[in-house]
């Protein structure tokens, strides 16, 4: 029987699994439930867990077991993992799957001894590691040779990483701990401190997915449902686009500023050919209205928008694994 070979993107806010063969199989939140005393009882995860977000009981506790790209609890997030490959049907064998995680640019040895503990733990045979960038590149199809070097924004639930990178592997890059939550929670400390309205992170997420956009005057509006911060009664109000451009578009300018910094430490040979081919933008917090020209006006680039951006990186994986010269030569060496 031939070994499955899967592509897990293992993000803080989404949990992403490619399948060779199959394509994208799973796309769920990376959060559980667990018990609140102290047998710590796996109760739900990915999207049974987060209709809990707010509404728990005392006896039942949320986990996030990924923060900032890094695994900060591994109990919880090996029976989260395990959890989502049963879902795609994969079980429990003597020799299970082999895997590809993606990591952040520049991971260091304690964060993949961590993701190679919890994927033994949920049943994962073979395991290898790429950095996020790389599986980005691979993900939108980007022709790569050793001369032709590439720039990529990825960014991610809890961190961005603006790399430069060629088929030898990255020549420069940053992974910077701020992500799509850094948008929630803005919006989350916005809407309290000017609408005087206590909203959820769900209400924030939904929120940013309906009317998020970086076009300044954008007339998108819904509908925001909370709590009224001084009488603690529900309390309803009519939102804009407009309203929350200033807290979204700060989140975007700060990886700009950041990516503009990597620019101008490239040699003029390599600055050259990323002018040509311009910069190329993934991730779950590229998916959003307006993204390409508002980059493209900051920083004077053209924009190359991932076909599906939020899932760039986890087929980028299945690229990688498709290709063993390739996987052996741009795997992070462990």
């Amino acid at each position: 029987m031939a070994i499955e070979k899967l592509s897990i993107d293992f993000d803080c806010l989404n949990t992403n699994i490619y399948k060779v063969g199959a394509g994208v199989v799973l796309s769920e939140p990376t959060v559980a439930t667990i018990s609140a005393d102290a047998k710590k009882e796996f109760k739900a995860g990915g999207l049974d867990a987060r209709k809990l977000l707010g509404k728990t009981a005392e006896n039942t506790k949320i986990v996030f077991p990924i923060f900032e790209g890094e695994i900060v609890s591994e109990e919880v997030a090996s029976k989260l993992l395990n959890g989502f490959l049963r879902k795609i049907g994969v079980k429990n064998k003597l020799f299970g799957p082999s895997a590809i995680f993606s990591v952040p640019c520049g991971v260091n040895a304690e964060i993949i001894s961590k993701y190679k503990a919890v994927a033994k733990e949920a049943g994962i045979g073979k395991v290898y590691f790429a950095e996020a960038p790389i599986l980005s590149a691979l993900g939108q199809r980007i022709p790569l040779t050793e001369a032709s070097p590439c720039f990529i924004i990825d960014m991610a639930g809890g961190t961005t990483n603006i790399s430069v990178l060629s088929l030898d592997g990255i020549i420069t890059g940053i992974s910077v701990n701020f992500g799509a939550n850094k948008i929630h929670t803005d919006i989350i400390d916005f809407v309290a401190e000017k609408f005087g309205l206590q909203i959820g992170l769900l209400s924030a997420e939904r929120i940013k997915k309906e009317i998020g956009s970086l076009v300044e005057d954008d007339g998108l509006s819904a509908v925001l449902n909370g709590r009224d911060i001084k009488t603690g009664a529900p309390k309803a109000i009519s939102i804009k686009s407009c309203d929350i451009f200033e807290v979204i578009a700060k989140y975007y300018n700060k990886i700009i500023q950041l990516a503009t910094n990597v620019l101008a430490k490239l040699p003029p040979e390599v600055s050259a050919d990323i002018r040509s081919s311009g910069i190329y933008l993934s991730g779950v917090s590229a998916n959003i209205y307006g993204i390409e020209n508002y980059f493209s006006k900051k920083m004077d680039m053209k924009i190359n928008l991932a076909e599906h951006p939020e899932y760039a990186v986890s087929i980028g994986g299945g690229v990688l694994l498709s290709n063993t010269a390739l996987l052996n030569k741009l795997a992070v060496k462990i």
